[in-house]
């Protein structure tokens, strides 16, 4: 498993904004708002509404991670295994759209399955629009982190 935190806190100062795609039950949530301005997000109500109980000092905004249909502006964008269940085309198209939501200098933090997902694919993808700054994996998973050229 990946430390988090100790990934973009080298090159994400302290209290930037963090939108993290798709929360789910909002396990990464607590670590990433100790350091960051954190906002979740969720593609159903039903989610939202989850997430808005258990995190109360947490916001939270119902957001399509594909469309990435959304005023909101970020530092970074962040997400674990929540593209994974997407087409190529797909993921593609959310990077795309991420470009919208991200501040000057914005970056990309993305966990992918490898069972999933084929890296090569993902880093062909990202360099098209990012430049990468660093990607690792474990037996399971791996990340990206990329940076708005």
């Amino acid at each position: 498993m990946f430390d988090i935190i100790a990934v973009l806190k080298e090159h994400l100062p302290r209290f930037q904004k963090v939108l993290e795609l798709g929360s789910k039950k909002g396990e990464d949530l607590k670590l990433l708002h100790e350091y960051y301005e954190v906002v979740a997000s969720e593609n159903e109500k039903v989610k939202t509404r989850y997430l808005k109980d258990e995190f109360i000092d947490i916001r939270v905004i119902l957001l399509d991670i594909i469309s990435m249909d959304t005023h909101k502006k970020a530092d970074c964008l962040y997400s674990r295994n929540s593209l994974d269940e997407f087409s190529l085309y797909e993921i593609s198209q959310s990077l795309e759209n991420q470009k919208k939501v991200l501040n000057e200098n914005g970056l990309i933090f993305h966990i992918f399955d490898s069972s999933k997902v084929d890296k090569n694919e993902i880093l062909t993808l990202v360099n098209t629009n990012y430049e990468l700054i660093e990607s690792k994996e474990d037996e399971k998973n791996f990340y990206i982190l990329a940076k708005l050229c």
